[in-house]
């Protein structure tokens, strides 16, 4: 029987061996075999079916993070944050300037923007962690790009692809409404 599981749930699938194994912290919760000799398409997709019922009812917490982070475990793939208000536009920083927030590293493009965050990090951080405004509003969780912003209300907001852009002008109180309940869910 499957349970619920909190939002630091980390779940790996793994088929090894014609046995499909789902792992929760490094503990064997599901366990499925198979036969590897007809595993033909109508097998893969009875295993992937099965594989999507086997994991977790848990919350999806974007791995557990309240921050997005891109491959190298950099918030906001590392654009400097304050640049959106001193420049009027996303710069990427260095990783000669970075300042610790929620336990993930920021990068600035100097020392005074890193200083600046640093003093007031949720000022200048996206709201709903940097993930997708948009995606956020549908109940889903999707790194946002740093290159597609708004700042509405004084307030930095991301989206995963220029239409969330386009959208939220459309409605930008509607939108953060439905993505507030969501994330507050989460």
């Amino acid at each position: 029987m499957l349970m619920q599981h909190d939002a630091a749930l980390i779940t790996q699938m793994f088929l090894h061996s014609g046995m499909f194994r789902a792992y929760d912290e490094g503990q064997i919760y599901q366990e499925l075999d198979f036969d590897m000799v007809d595993f033909n398409r109508r097998g893969f997709c009875t295993g992937a079916a099965a594989a999507l019922v086997m994991m977790p009812l848990g919350r999806v917490h974007a791995g557990g993070m309240r921050v997005a982070v891109d491959g190298r475990g950099i918030a906001l793939d590392g654009y400097d944050s304050t640049a959106y208000w001193q420049r009027g536009a996303a710069q990427i920083g260095v990783a000669a300037h970075v300042a610790q927030w929620q336990d993930v590293p920021w990068n600035f493009a100097s020392a005074q923007d890193a200083e600046m965050f640093a003093a007031d990090p949720a000022k200048f951080a996206p709201q709903f962690g940097g993930f997708c405004t948009r995606a956020m509003s549908f109940k889903k969780i999707v790194n946002g790009d740093p290159e597609v912003w708004r700042i509405y209300r004084d307030k930095l907001y991301l989206f995963a692809q220029p239409v969330g852009g386009e959208k939220f002008d459309e409605g930008q109180d509607a939108m953060i409404v439905k993505a507030q309940a969501y994330w507050d869910s989460l």
